[in-house]
């Protein structure tokens, strides 16, 4: 799960529902296969101690029998029915056919689902999902979804983020930094041809890019924090001939994205009158929208059903821009001209953040609908 979901899965280990994690299963029994169930297992159990999952408290699931015992199957999109490269992708089937014959309701959160699109949306049909989820209602509010994707069965949920404890209101608005701070990452360029022909770009956050590429011509409304994923995986790893296996690789951070990992956002957040963290173009929006709101900074955010859908109000709530660095520009340098109008604004959306968008108002709810997910299924059986 990454780490921005990290919010959900806290929530879930202290919620009092009973919790299995599984590995990667598959209906083959072969000499390869039970090493592999070995290995996962070892990195399964590892995973837990590493972030203090108490072993007592959760279930390890390793069998067909093992997972059919339980109400519900969470899963990811993205490391499972869809990859990067197509091959990948492809490859998902497998795990979406021996899925579907587990006799419970699945659930799958569409993160990353536009990679890959007519793969994944094939291997979704295949394991016929009970419910969809995703920041945005993809359904209802994404044409590229709509194109891919139509043929799903299910109901779709929107789940919002949800701001971590940490993220607090601690300076005073006026003794912020009259500018807009930009963070986030720049995704590694899109291989997938579903993406390019549709949105006529390689890059899942193109935004991110031009302020990244364009911050020095703007040093009077803004700082740049982005950083550059995809570089970091240009670049070449000095240590890669000591890598003694695919664990090790997977708990050895990218230097460059560790680095931005290292900076203190919420004083960062807290340090600016003003923030963004542009969208994906595929209509979800990012994490640090929450984040950078729960710390009273205004957000600038491009208008649409992704912060309607959730209650939030364009001019109340957040700064609308269309989508573009120049009209971002020029509504930062508007508001730099009127500060206690940003305040309202800020004021306005890290209440609506704390009081609308909790872990417990937001995965409260979220549970609820698990639950009838599972009672629906056990009826109809």
């Amino acid at each position: 799960m990454p780490n921005k979901y990290a919010q959900l899965l806290d929530y879930l280990l202290g919620s009092g529902v009973s919790l299995h994690f599984a590995i990667h299963l598959s209906e083959k029994i072969t000499v390869v296969e039970l090493l592999r169930r070995l290995r996962d297992g070892f990195e399964l159990v590892l995973w837990c101690l590493l972030n203090r999952i108490s072993l007592r408290k959760t279930g390890l699931v390793f069998t067909h029998s093992a997972l059919a015992r339980n109400d519900v199957l969470f899963l990811m999109h993205y490391g499972n029915l869809t990859y990067e490269t197509e091959k990948l992708a492809e490859s998902g089937l497998e795990l979406a056919q021996y899925l579907a014959s587990v006799d419970i309701p699945k659930v799958v959160h569409l993160t990353h689902y536009a990679y890959c699109a007519e793969s994944g949306a094939r291997n979704l049909v295949a394991l016929k999902p009970a419910l969809l989820v995703a920041e945005n209602n993809l359904a209802a509010n994404s044409l590229f979804f709509s194109k891919y994707f139509s043929e799903l069965p299910g109901d779709f949920y929107t789940l919002p983020y949800t701001p971590a404890q940490r993220f607090q209101d601690r300076v005073p608005f006026h003794q912020r930094v009259n500018k807009m701070v930009v963070t986030g990452s720049i995704t590694y360029k899109m291989k997938s041809v579903e993406f390019i022909d549709f949105f006529k770009v390689n890059e899942l956050q193109p935004l991110r890019r031009k302020l990244y590429e364009q911050a020095g011509g703007y040093l009077d409304q803004m700082e740049c924090l982005v950083s550059d994923l995809d570089a970091s995986r240009a670049s070449p790893n000095p240590q890669s001939g000591l890598r003694f296996s695919k664990l090790a690789d997977r708990l050895r951070p990218k230097s460059t994205q560790n680095e931005y990992y290292k900076k203190d956002i919420v004083e960062i957040y807290n340090t600016y009158a003003m923030f963004a963290v542009p969208e994906e173009v595929c209509d979800l929006p990012a994490i640090g929208f929450v984040e950078g709101m729960a710390c009273g900074s205004a957000y600038l955010g491009v208008p649409g059903p992704m912060y309607e859908d959730i209650g939030m109000k364009a001019g109340v709530h957040y700064i609308p821009y269309d989508g573009t660095v120049e009209d971002l520009m020029s509504r930062v340098r508007y508001y730099q001209q009127y500060p206690l109008e940003v305040a309202r604004i800020a004021e306005a959306g890290s209440r609506f953040v704390r009081e609308q968008l909790s872990a417990e108002v937001i995965y409260g709810k979220f549970i609820a609908r698990l639950q009838l997910v599972a009672l629906s299924h056990r009826q109809e059986c």
